[in-house]
């Protein structure tokens, strides 16, 4: 089924597919004992989309500023972070930059920057075994807040900002095993859900709430060693889906939506992807539905990791799905991340490979931007925080923008458009023009 989604990538990408390539090189060894977090950030304001990374043997938050042509530079932020497990980057004191903050082992720190990549570290709190952090205005104040899956406490707890770097705890969800938390409209009233999949609890659950009121509607109660866990639009009607991995039972699932969120359908893509870790939902060979990426640590026998696999699960529009394993020599893949690093148009992946101790770039091969829709509009700044301008040689009828799931978020006539309720992220702006013709790009929100 055509999406909207997919016809807007279609035209900004005009991408000629046919059976996707990757290359495969190293992004950076030093420092990458134990790789483990991974997460796309612009960090320098140079357009193209850097990486935070982690590694917990090595204590080690650091990030890569992309060159523009698919090689990284590395910088560490910190070598002393226990056991360091995943990281993230907001404007977390309000002065227009982005500081970063990350968990490790024990701790809860954020790291202040200077403006010029130089950071301070300001350690939170103690903690017991955290696994997973996110970076956002929770309470829309203004500020950066801090959310947290505290896998020893069993909780999913927040650190709000008081405007001034100081961060007071309150937990919001008490759920075993916390292991991953994301966000979707589940129920589609409109408003942000939270997702969440509990690792010793063998549960997928969607949360609604009202002020800071979590109401739990369960998805799966059964999924084995619930982990990686994502929501998007998978069979095209318009309401948020699930996919998730489960590391016990080796499996690969997406969780049909009946509509209003209150019951799911669980669908098996795969039972075979050892010790499932992480997955990403995205329209990867555009052609119009969403495919999955997903990774397998692999089994682990004495001093040796077998079947460890980056895969992607290409959807042939009725929800069925064909592996191809695209990596099996990164050694203990853990998280991933999803972008075009390379600028040819084409998505990339990233991921950690925690038991080769890397993190790794799997460059594909497979597209280029179409020149004609590049330059039919500008948008300026790109990326943006706080306002857009969009300015074209042609007479323009109508404006929309779109999340990375297909949602419309604006439509509009103005060609200067305000975007600082936004979430951070990613999103395609599409230009309906008086002449009947369309064009598309992409747009950076900070």
């Amino acid at each position: 089924m055509k999406t909207k989604l997919s016809i807007i990538l279609s035209i900004f990408l005009s991408l000629t597919v046919t059976a996707q390539t990757f290359t495969k090189t190293t992004i950076s060894n030093a420092n990458a004992n134990g790789a483990m977090g991974i997460l796309e950030k612009e960090i320098n304001g140079d357009s193209h989309m850097d990486l935070i990374g982690t590694s917990t043997n090595s204590n080690t938050v650091m990030y890569f500023i992309n060159n523009g042509n698919g090689t990284f530079t590395q910088h560490i932020i910190d070598n002393n972070l226990n056991q360091a497990a995943y990281a993230d980057a907001y404007d977390l004191d309000g002065d227009g930059d982005l500081d970063f903050t990350a968990v490790g082992y024990t701790d809860l720190v954020w790291y202040e920057n200077d403006g010029n990549l130089n950071f301070t570290r300001h350690d939170i709190t103690s903690l017991n075994d955290p696994t997973f952090v996110r970076a956002y205005d929770v309470d829309s104040d203004g500020d950066g807040d801090i959310g947290v899956a505290i896998f020893g406490e069993n909780y999913i707890t927040g650190f709000f900002n008081d405007g001034n770097g100081n961060f007071n705890r309150m937990n919001l969800i008490s759920i075993a095993g916390p292991r991953v938390f994301n966000g979707g409209d589940f129920d589609g009233n409109g408003n942000a859900d939270v997702l969440l999949s509990s690792f010793t609890g063998n549960e997928i659950a969607w949360y609604s709430f009202n002020g800071f009121t979590f109401i739990k509607h369960a998805v799966a109660t059964n999924f084995n060693g619930a982990y990686g866990v994502e929501g998007s639009d998978i069979d095209g009607d318009s309401d948020y889906d699930i996919v998730a991995a489960a590391s016990n039972s080796n499996e690969i699932a997406w969780f049909e939506n009946n509509g209003n969120g209150s019951s799911f359908i669980k669908h098996s893509i795969d039972t075979n992807m050892a010790h499932a870790i992480q997955v990403h939902v995205i329209d990867i060979d555009n052609d119009g539905d969403k495919d999955v990426v997903a990774t397998g640590f692999g089994n682990t026998n004495g001093g040796s990791t077998t079947n460890h696999q980056v895969a992607i699960y290409y959807n042939d529009g009725n929800q069925n799905f064909n592996k191809v394993v695209v990596d099996n020599t990164g050694m203990g893949p853990t998280n991933l991340s999803v972008f075009d690093f390379t600028g040819n148009g084409a998505v990339d992946i990233a991921f950690a490979a925690s038991v080769g101790d890397e993190f790794v770039l799997l460059s594909n091969n497979n597209a280029s931007i179409s020149e004609v829709t590049e330059k039919s509009f500008e948008v300026y700044p790109n990326p943006a925080k706080d306002f857009i301008n969009i300015s074209s040689d042609q007479t323009i009828r109508l404006i929309q923008i779109f999340d990375l799931t297909g949602r419309k978020i604006l439509e509009t006539k103005q060609q200067s458009i305000s975007i600082d309720k936004f979430p951070e992220g990613h999103y395609v702006i599409q230009i309906n023009y008086e002449n009947g013709k369309v064009a598309a790009r992409k747009l950076i929100k900070l």
